[in-house]
């Protein structure tokens, strides 16, 4: 017993050096190699957590979630050198507080000159577009400024509590689900949820809780609130609405409908004619202007520059939305939807299937899937969670430049694995969760 507690220990002691050593690394742009080593060694500590240290009981459980949030505390005060967004956060609370629609003026127009502050202006990226971020995201933003005014530190600090409830939440679930609690190593130790909401501040966190949240109230037989939970992920991201044919058809119209209702009132309540045409076009200006981190829609315009010597990044496009689009159909209507967990591993694949044919992949994009991993530990996910850390080495260089094998090392892998994991119908992390859990696991199958 004493063995095992000293292994935990040491292994969270490790992670916590990295941690405080990465903590050091400031500007991390201007250190992208280092910061990115790190980053790897603590995903191979957490690994070894993860196959190395059993959670027998309740004490270890305690302890490791106690490193898991010493971890998020340690990085909490350090600057989000890898990502801007915290700051548009900031800004909009700012607008949204004097009583204007962030939906209405882009940061560098005219009407907005009198806001232009040292703090936050500078560092405002993409200052031609609108906000992209929706409503309930635009409340949680002004209710932080209003309280705390333009601390990144606040900010930060809301995001990254969202994201250590989602944590206490997936412990939550795999009790009621009845299984092992060893694939809560995961999401606890891993080092993308870490740097991503506790080091950066993403507000993501927060559409992870509400779908988590979702699921747990779904599993308790609570359809009306579990919709209204789930409504307000698609408040926080729109990406979550592609599962409404999911609950749909595992709860029914009624459920569904409330769903749909909150939507509506919430996008009533924050756009008049104006913004919202305003906010649609911001929208469609991102999808068809940013390229990051892709992977088919990067191997298309390999194609078609290499091989038919056309650019297909704007044609590619569409297509890859309405394969999308099919593919959600597919899930939804051929997937089991028997209980509250199908429904997870059922969206699961549809919010994979959204990263796979995105345009723009940033890192914490990874979290639209990646929070079913305490559930359904696939082994390509990740993988993908540790290895897209790589694609910061993209801001070692002025402009910005995406090394070819980066790329390839971080989706080459990723799809070998997806492709075991779908041909053997179940993830692969699940029969060594198994062997640590003990005999209550059971296999998800596939279809």
């Amino acid at each position: 017993m004493l063995k095992h507690l000293a292994l935990l220990f040491l292994l969270g002691g490790a992670i916590e050096t990295v941690w405080l050593l990465s903590c050091r690394l400031s500007p991390l742009r201007a250190h992208s190699g280092s910061f990115v080593a790190l980053m790897l060694l603590s995903f191979v500590l957490c690994i070894s957590g993860f196959f190395r240290c059993r959670l027998r009981d309740r004490r270890d459980v305690l302890c490791m979630l106690g490193f898991a949030l010493l971890f998020r505390l340690t990085v909490l005060p350090a600057t989000p050198d890898e990502s801007e967004d915290v700051y548009r956060y900031l800004w909009d609370g700012k607008i949204s507080s004097a009583g204007i629609s962030p939906y209405l003026h882009p940061p560098e127009a005219l009407e907005l000159e009198s806001f232009r502050d040292p703090l936050l202006y500078p560092m405002l990226n993409s200052k031609s577009y609108i906000t992209t971020y929706p409503p309930l995201s635009q409340a949680v933003f002004r209710a932080c400024y209003g309280l705390f005014g333009p601390s990144v530190l606040a900010m930060k600090a809301i995001f990254s509590l969202f994201e250590f409830a989602s944590l206490l939440l997936a412990w939550r679930l795999l009790v009621s689900f009845g299984t092992g609690l060893q694939s809560l190593f995961l999401m606890a130790w891993n080092p993308f949820f870490v740097f991503e909401f506790s080091h950066s501040g993403h507000s993501d966190s927060l559409m992870m809780f509400l779908i988590l949240l979702s699921i747990y109230l779904g599993h308790r037989r609570k359809s009306v609130w579990a919709m209204a939970s789930f409504a307000g992920a698609i408040l926080v991201k729109l990406h979550p609405a592609l599962w409404i044919p999911l609950f749909w058809r595992r709860m029914g119209w009624k459920p569904a409908a409330v769903c749909l209702s909150v939507v509506g009132i919430g996008m009533y309540g924050c756009y008049s004619f104006q913004t919202l045409r305003s906010y649609l076009q911001s929208l469609r200006l991102y999808y068809r202007l940013f390229e990051f981190n892709a992977g088919i829609h990067y191997m298309l315009r390999f194609i078609g520059s290499s091989f038919f010597r056309q650019s297909w990044d704007k044609a590619a496009g569409p297509y890859l939305a309405v394969l999308l689009i099919a593919v959600v159909a597919a899930i939804s209507m051929r997937f089991p939807l028997a209980n509250a967990r199908d429904v997870l591993h059922a969206g699961f694949w549809i919010m994979t299937a959204d990263l796979c044919l995105a345009t723009t992949v940033h890192p914490w994009y990874l979290v639209w899937a990646a929070l079913a991993l305490p559930v359904l530990p696939y082994a390509f996910m990740l993988y993908w969670t540790g290895a897209c850390f790589l694609s910061y080495l993209a801001y070692a260089h002025s402009p910005v430049y995406e090394p070819r094998w980066v790329l390839l090392v971080e989706y080459l892998p990723m799809y070998a694995l997806m492709a075991w994991e779908v041909l053997r119908g179940a993830p692969l992390l699940q029969a060594a969760d198994r062997v640590n859990a003990g005999p209550q696991e059971h296999v998800l199958p596939l279809s």
